[in-house]
């Protein structure tokens, strides 16, 4: 996915971790009447965190580096422009170092 779909999910999921913690502390100073309530939205932010973390995972998978390299080696396999060439080659290091 593109960057600004990452860095939206990111923020929604930022946002989610903020509000369950801010239940929590709403809980935990509570009177004992309003705690019922509070239990419930906490439950509700949970839910709404759960989905943004997943959201979170699946915008932003993380490669592997192995995967990586190989694709690299592939594309270098192919090329015959000296100059992209020499990218891939410096891409490939750049990988291995990692």
């Amino acid at each position: 996915m593109t960057l600004p779909a990452k860095k939206i999910a990111l923020k929604a999921q930022l946002k989610a971790v903020k509000k369950v913690l801010a239940l929590k502390k709403a809980l935990k100073n509570a009177e004992p009447e309003r705690k019922p309530v509070i239990r419930a939205k906490l439950a509700k932010a949970k839910r709404v965190l759960r989905k943004a973390s997943i959201r979170v995972s699946v915008v932003a998978p993380k490669k592997s580096i192995a995967r990586r390299i190989a694709i690299i080696k592939a594309k270098l396999a192919k090329v015959k422009n000296p100059a992209r060439k020499a990218l891939l080659k410096k891409q490939l290091k750049a990988a291995k170092k990692v």
